[in-house]
C-alpha cells in the first residue's frame, strides 16, 4: 500500500519542483505587480541573480516595446490566466529571447493575492517553425516561379511574378529586381517589386556607382562586383547606415542581394528583406540563387521568343532555350524538397536515371524520355502537402497518416498542371501510384489507363525506395528489391517493365553507387 506523504514530505516536493524545473518561475504580487520569487532557471533564462530579480516589476522583463501588452496582460490574469506565445524577454545581455508564458490562477499567501508564472524559452522551436516555413515557402515560390516563366510575355512580367513568388505567404517583407543602366549616374532601375513593405524605394537615389553614397550599399555592391550581399542585422551594418532610419519604418532587418546578369545585355540583382535579423540561412540564401538561375534562363528565353518574331532565331533555338528554362526550374524544386526532407535526398534523381534506362530499352524516343525524366525528377512534389514529421516518422505510420500521404499524386498534378512542359509531366506525376489491378491511387486506375511512363516511373520508385535507406528501415538491398518487382509482375506491376528493370541490373547495364548485387 502506497503512503501518503507527510506535510514536510510534500514541502519537499514543492521545493524541489520549483527548484529543478527546466522551464522559469516566478512568483508575483497582483497589487503590485512585483516579483516575490523566482526559481533558479529564471535566473539562468534572464541572467540576473534572484536577488536582482526580487521587486523587480513583473513587465520589466520585457522588451520596452512590449511593456504595456505586458502590463495589461497582467491586469487581465487577475480575471483569468491565458497562455502567451508572442512575447520575448529581455536578457540581461540585452538579448530579445523569445517565451511562451504560462500562468496559474491567483494564489493567496500570507494575506497577499500572488500569480504563479512559468517562462520558456521557445528560440529553437520558432527557428524550426521559421525553417519549415521557409522550406514550404520555397517549394511554392519555384513552382510559381516555373508557371510564370512558360506564361510571361515579357521580361518585366516575369520579374514580376518572381517578386510576388517570394513575397506571398513567406517570411519576407519585400523584394525587388533592379537593373543597372549605363547613364553616367549609374542608375538603377527597379524592373519588379512586391511585399507588405511597399513604399520601401520610394524617393531614393538608387545608384551602382562607387561614388555615390547609395551606391556603396548592399544593392550597388552587388551589381558592381557580382558578388552576392548578405547583411544579417541592418541596425549593425555599416552598409545600412544611410538607410536605417527608413529600414526601421518600413520593419527591415536583414536583407540579402543576389547577382543577376544575361549575358550581351543586363546586369542587376534580386533583393529581399526580412523583418527578422539573421534571417538569411544558408537554405534560404540557395533558394535565391537557384531563383536567380531562372531569372536568367527566363530572361534568355523570352528574349530568344522575341527575336524569333523579329525573324533573327529559328524556331527550334527558342524552345531550346525554353526547354533549358524549365528544366533550371524543375532543379531548383527538387533541391527545395530535398531541403525539406533531407533523407531522401537524391531519391528522384535515382529515380530518374533508373527510369530513363528502362525507357530507352523499351525504345521510348528522345523526346519521351526527357519527359520522363522530368516526371521522375518531381514525382514527389505533392509531398510538399505532408507535415515533415510524418515524412521523416521512424516508425509505421498509422492509417491516417498513410491516408494522407496518398494524396500526394494529386497534389503533385495540381502544382505541375499549369507549367507548359511539352510532355504530360502533370499526369504521369499523378499516376505513378497506380496499378495495373485497379488497386492504386488516386484513382484505381487498369492496365491501358495508366500512361506508359506512369508504368516504368511506378518500378523505378520501388526500386530505388527497397534499396536505399528510410527513417522507419535500413536499406533491404537491390536483391530484395528486383524480388519484389518480380512478385508483383503482372498483378500490380507492369510485366515487360519489370523484366527490363531486373535485366539491367542483373546484367550490370545499369550500375549505380549504393545500388549494387551482392
Amino acid at each position: 500500500m502506497t503512503s501518503v506523504p507527510n506535510v514536510n514530505e510534500q514541502q519537499s516536493l514543492h521545493d524541489l519542483s520549483w527548484n529543478s524545473a527546466q522551464d522559469g518561475k516566478i512568483a508575483t504580487d497582483l497589487a503590485t505587480g512585483l516579483i516575490v520569487d523566482a526559481n533558479p532557471a529564471m535566473e539562468t533564462l534572464m541572467g540576473y541573480s534572484r536577488a536582482e530579480l526580487l521587486g523587480m516589476n513583473v513587465t520589466m522583463l520585457h522588451p520596452e516595446a512590449e511593456r504595456e501588452t505586458v502590463a495589461a496582460e497582467f491586469r487581465k490574469s487577475m480575471l483569468r490566466p491565458a497562455p502567451h506565445f508572442d512575447l520575448h524577454i529581455q536578457h540581461k545581455d540585452g538579448r530579445s529571447v523569445p517565451v511562451a508564458i504560462w500562468s496559474s490562477e491567483k494564489l493567496e499567501l500570507a494575506g497577499r493575492l500572488l500569480v504563479i508564472s512559468e517562462l520558456r524559452d521557445i528560440t529553437d522551436q520558432q527557428q524550426k517553425e521559421h525553417l519549415l516555413s521557409t522550406q514550404n515557402w520555397a517549394l511554392s515560390a519555384f513552382s510559381v516561379a516555373a508557371v510564370a516563366l512558360g506564361r510571361a510575355h515579357s521580361a518585366d512580367a516575369l520579374l514580376q511574378s518572381i517578386c510576388e513568388a517570394i513575397t506571398h505567404q513567406s517570411p519576407y517583407v519585400f523584394a525587388w529586381i533592379g537593373i543597372a543602366e549605363d547613364g553616367p549616374d549609374k542608375k538603377i532601375r527597379i524592373a519588379a517589386s512586391a511585399g507588405r513593405a511597399t513604399g520601401y524605394l520610394d524617393g531614393l537615389h538608387l545608384s551602382w556607382s562607387s561614388d555615390q553614397p547609395w551606391g556603396r550599399g548592399p544593392t550597388g555592391t552587388c551589381i558592381r562586383t557580382g558578388k552576392l550581399q548578405l547583411v544579417n542585422d541592418t541596425e549593425e551594418s555599416p552598409a545600412f547606415g544611410v538607410l536605417r532610419k527608413r529600414s526601421r519604418t518600413f520593419g527591415v532587418r536583414s536583407s540579402v542581394s543576389v547577382p543577376l546578369r544575361i549575358e550581351g545585355s543586363w546586369r542587376g540583382a534580386l533583393i529581399v528583406y526580412a523583418a527578422r535579423p539573421n534571417a538569411f540561412e544558408d537554405a534560404p540564401i540557395l533558394v535565391f540563387q537557384h531563383l536567380s538561375e531562372q531569372i536568367v534562363h527566363g530572361v534568355r528565353a523570352l528574349e530568344q521568343q522575341m527575336a524569333l518574331h523579329a525573324g533573327l532565331v529559328d524556331l527550334a533555338k527558342a524552345q531550346e532555350q525554353l526547354a533549358e528554362a524549365l528544366t533550371a526550374a524543375v532543379t531548383a524544386i527538387v533541391t527545395a524538397m530535398e531541403m525539406r526532407d533531407p533523407y531522401t535526398s537524391g531519391h528522384e534523381s535515382r529515380v530518374a536515371e533508373i527510369a530513363c534506362a528502362i525507357g530507352k530499352e523499351m525504345d521510348l524516343d528522345e523526346h519521351r524520355l526527357q519527359g520522363l525524366r522530368m516526371a521522375a525528377m518531381v514525382h514527389d512534389i505533392g509531398k510538399i502537402s505532408i507535415p515533415s514529421e510524418i515524412l521523416t516518422k521512424p516508425a509505421k505510420l498509422t492509417k491516417e497518416e498513410f491516408d494522407l500521404i496518398k494524396t500526394h499524386p494529386e497534389a503533385g498534378y495540381s502544382i505541375l498542371r499549369d507549367i507548359p512542359f511539352t510532355w504530360p509531366v502533370a499526369e504521369i506525376v499523378r499516376q505513378h501510384h497506380e496499378k495495373l489491378d485497379g488497386s492504386g491511387y488516386p484513382y484505381g486506375l487498369k492496365v491501358d489507363a495508366i500512361l506508359p511512363e506512369a508504368k516504368i516511373l511506378a518500378v523505378a520508385d520501388i526500386v530505388e525506395a527497397m534499396a536505399s535507406d528510410r527513417p522507419y528501415r535500413a536499406k533491404l538491398g537491390l536483391e530484395v528489391a528486383l524480388a519484389e518487382i518480380k512478385a508483383l509482375s503482372g498483378t500490380l506491376l507492369d510485366p515487360d517493365v519489370v523484366r527490363v528493370c531486373t535485366d539491367l541490373f542483373r546484367e550490370k547495364r545499369l550500375v549505380m553507387p549504393d545500388l549494387e548485387l551482392q
